[in-house]
């Protein structure tokens, strides 16, 4: 049953089992329309149908539940999906079609390729089993999360391929004239505990009044732990200084408007929320977690912290009284992103470790 290449040409299934858009959908979006660039034929596997336009209008799709990693309907569907387009090559983006799609590789001896974009341990004989043996490479965006596979003997690390997320030129809309001087921090991401968003709001809370009531925040995105941010603005007494303001389609308006971008994540590869805000010439304010001390020094392209509520605050009372400096360090940040991320780099990479290897 094995699927040969014709000339250079790969025929690629991606698969996304993600019920809602984030920066993984984001990487594959990109990724996807790099490689049809190159001549290679993309379609894809969904979970989520209404994310199917996002990825592209022209771009073949099927629909598949993936409502367990074990899933039999989704097993049946992926079969005969690839009965039907024969693909070289699968790539897998979240976790919940690792093993299914996995299994479906070693019946049609097809090329199966990992994308993982935060620091997963394998500390179980499972996770063991589908990231060593169901699967002929792992693609990832940061050192931090090749070096942890590192740890591990039993890890082939010549299947650990890191690929830097490349970021397309971003055309800034004019900015809405202000009518007031407050200090507008923006951060964007899925509502969930792991972003940080809750701290964030701690920090500006807990800053003396004559700092806290210069700030707003905005959080753009959707997700479960909306209620929860609700609440804990309400409590706090923050209405008038943090905004929900939901899914957007294009964030960048929101990011044309801000003094500041923030991203407090616990586990994260190389956010491509961050970098699109530092393309934008954005000042950043980060945490070490992932990859990005691979790229940012503090003070420098941005402003590095803890993940922690206290300290966030303290860099932000920092940063309110040195506002004019911002701008400098925000431009410092934009040429080392485009320097360091380019999107046609990305795709040719990624084409690369695509291609089977033979013998």
């Amino acid at each position: 049953m094995e699927c040969q290449v014709e000339g250079n040409q790969l025929k690629i299934l991606f698969v996304c089992s993600a019920r809602e858009w984030g920066g993984n959908e984001k990487w594959s979006s990109m990724t996807m329309s790099e490689l049809q660039k190159q001549g290679h034929t993309v379609s894809m596997l969904l979970r989520n149908p209404f994310l199917a336009k996002r990825f592209g209008r022209t771009l073949p799709w099927t629909f598949a539940p993936f409502i367990t990693p074990f899933d039999p309907l989704s097993f049946l569907i992926a079969f005969f999906l690839l009965l039907v387009k024969r693909p070289n090559v699968i790539v897998s983006t979240k976790k919940a079609e690792y093993f299914v799609l996995g299994i479906l590789s070693r019946i049609f001896r097809i090329r199966h390729i990992l994308r993982l974009g935060i620091v997963r341990d394998l500390d179980t004989p499972w996770k063991r089993f589908v990231y060593t043996r169901l699967n002929e490479g792992i693609i990832v965006n940061a050192s931090r999360t090749k070096e942890n596979f590192e740890q591990y003997d039993f890890v082939d690390q010549s299947k650990i391929k890191l690929i830097y997320n490349g970021i397309p030129e971003i055309t800034a809309p004019k900015a809405v004239p202000r009518t007031d001087d407050r200090f507008r921090i923006v951060t964007v991401g899925t509502l969930t505990p792991r972003k940080g968003f809750h701290l964030l709001i701690e920090a500006i809370a807990s800053l003396p009044e004559e700092l806290s009531r210069q700030i707003h925040l905005t959080i753009v995105g959707a997700g479960l732990m909306k209620k929860e941010l609700q609440k804990q603005i309400i409590d706090l007494h923050m209405e008038d200084r943090v905004s929900l303001a939901g899914f957007q389609s294009d964030p960048v308006p929101f990011l044309v408007d801000a003094d500041l971008f923030a991203l407090v994540s616990e586990n994260e590869g190389i956010s491509n929320a961050l970098l699109e805000a530092m393309m934008l010439g954005l000042p950043v304010l980060t945490t070490l977690s992932g990859g990005t001390a691979e790229f940012m020094e503090d003070n420098v392209h941005g402003f590095l912290v803890d993940r922690d509520a206290f300290v966030i605050r303290r860099r932000l009372e920092e940063l309110l009284t040195r506002r004019d400096s911002l701008q400098e360090v925000g431009k410092t940040g934009q040429s080392r992103v485009k320097e360091f991320f380019s999107l046609s780099r990305m795709g040719r990479e990624v084409a690369d470790f695509l291609e089977p290897r033979h013998g």
